[in-house]
């Protein structure tokens, strides 16, 4: 359990009595939530929410934080693996990215409806993406946007070309100075770089991502770990997502570090809380949803720790949704940020396009990146020494699946089924079935797709 699940359970245990294995007493409501968030971010909203419940109900809450050990794609895997083996013992999923979509269409969620006051402050979208659901499916609990992260010094010392856009990390002169993360392990890194390609297009957005991967010293199993690696000087540079930066620059060695929103080549994206279908404890599941959505809840993001309503041991350094939240962040003394609320639409970018290839783009970049990455980077290596050939380079980013075919996959392949609770026990079987068959087909295509590329890589080292 991480460090906010024990401080729940420690005022759990303070409330009931000595005893590791007290249960909750009557008096008490109580939560299970999935999330990535920081061990900060759980700390500083159980103890918030408990404050605010107590005080609106009368009650105590205790809130528990599985580790879900991942990031938003291995939250859904479980939810799934549970639904389909139907224990359905979590109430919340929160932050997660673009999961929420996938987990609404798979019929995962259940919607809620917020007060007319909670809802009349909240915009409608920001950057023309939409905050919340309209149907109530699910809300945008924070506001994020996409970049690197840089180390000047490192930049420096190496005689590295300036930071530009997202073109930069494919530099040749980057090789082994790039932190990246694992596009199947974390959304927030997959959502960078579904960014990229849909910034540039998808022929020269899928070249970006392979010259990046091949740029790459290694691959993270994180996000928060490539801005880390950057402070440390381990990386000239790396995507991340903006709140991850803007900690590490509050951070021992911070100083060196920044961070560049590409103008016009990213998008804003809010980070979304669902209550989930069958949530055992539904009632306290809504008044969390709804106390992250008021002020008492977006406070937190953005008012610096110790501050009236604010944090009270970590400043958090996220963007909230509520516009006022921005003015008392300033009055406050926090550090200024550029307010997504007022940025344009990135006509670019198309959310539907996103929501379709999600999982089969993961595995595809994971196959062409993480698990050949050793090949990868050796024929990068000879093809930068033997001059930037153009047929050789054009050859290692040639991208395996066109973009129809890739979208075809995720509808028909990649797309998991679930059987309905209701649904007669034929009709389970038969889902079941075809199930296992879908497995087995990406599965297969996998396999294809890596030996396909390791024999691709090997021969142009050759």
């Amino acid at each position: 359990m991480r460090t906010a699940a024990a401080v729940a359970t420690l005022a759990l245990a303070g409330l009931a009595g000595c005893g590791g294995g007290a249960q909750p007493s009557a008096d008490t409501d109580t939560l299970v939530i999935f999330s990535p968030h920081s061990d900060e971010i759980r700390q500083e909203f159980t103890e918030a929410f408990q404050a605010w419940h107590r005080e609106r109900t009368g009650r105590e809450a205790e809130v528990s934080w599985p580790d879900i050990g991942g990031g938003g794609t291995q939250i859904l895997k479980r939810l799934q693996d549970k639904f389909r083996a139907g224990r359905y013992d979590v109430d919340l999923v929160f932050g997660g990215g673009p999961i929420v979509e996938q987990m609404k269409g798979l019929g995962m969620l259940q919607a809620v409806r917020l007060p007319p006051d909670v809802m009349s402050a909240v915009p409608r979208a920001a950057a023309g993406q939409p905050l919340y659901d309209p149907d109530g499916w699910w809300y945008g609990a924070a506001i994020s946007t996409f970049g690197l992260i840089y180390n000047n010094a490192v930049i420096r010392d190496k005689g590295l070309p300036p930071v530009r856009d997202w073109e930069t990390l494919a530099d040749p002169n980057y090789l082994g100075c790039v932190g990246a993360g694992d596009p199947a392990k974390s959304v927030s890194v997959l959502k960078a770089y579904e960014i990229i390609l849909q910034a540039y297009g998808y022929e020269r957005g899928m070249g970006i991502l392979v010259r990046m991967g091949a740029n790459a010293r290694e691959f993270y199993a994180t996000a928060g770990e490539v801005p880390r690696n950057c402070a440390q000087g381990f990386v000239a540079a790396g995507p991340c997502i903006d709140f991850y930066a803007f900690r590490q620059m509050l951070a021992e060695g911070g100083g060196n570090l920044g961070f560049l929103a590409p103008p016009g080549l990213t998008v804003v994206t809010c980070d979304p809380i669902a209550v989930l279908k069958g949530a055992p404890h539904r009632d306290a599941a809504e008044q969390f949803v709804e106390f992250v959505m008021r002020p008492e809840g977006q406070r937190l993001w953005m008012l610096p720790a110790g501050s009236p309503g604010g944090p009270r041991q970590y400043a958090l350094q996220r963007l909230a949704v509520l516009p006022a939240v921005y003015d008392e962040a300033a009055a406050r003394g926090a550090p200024a940020r550029v307010n997504p609320l007022a940025a344009p639409p990135a006509d670019f970018y198309d959310a539907a396009k996103e929501i379709a290839r999600q999982t089969v783009l993961a595995d595809y970049l994971r196959v062409a990146l993480v698990e050949n990455h050793a090949g990868l980077t050796k024929a990068w290596q000879k093809i930068i020494a033997g001059g930037l050939p153009a047929a050789g380079a054009a050859e290692l980013v040639r991208p395996l699946v066109s973009e129809e075919e890739m979208l075809r996959l995720g509808r028909e392949v990649w797309a998991p089924l679930l059987a309905p609770d209701d649904a007669p026990p034929e009709k389970k079987a038969e889902l079941k079935r075809q199930e296992e068959q879908r497995q087995r087909l990406r599965s297969d295509t996998e396999t294809r797709w890596s030996e396909a590329l390791r024999k691709r890589y090997e021969t142009l080292a050759k």
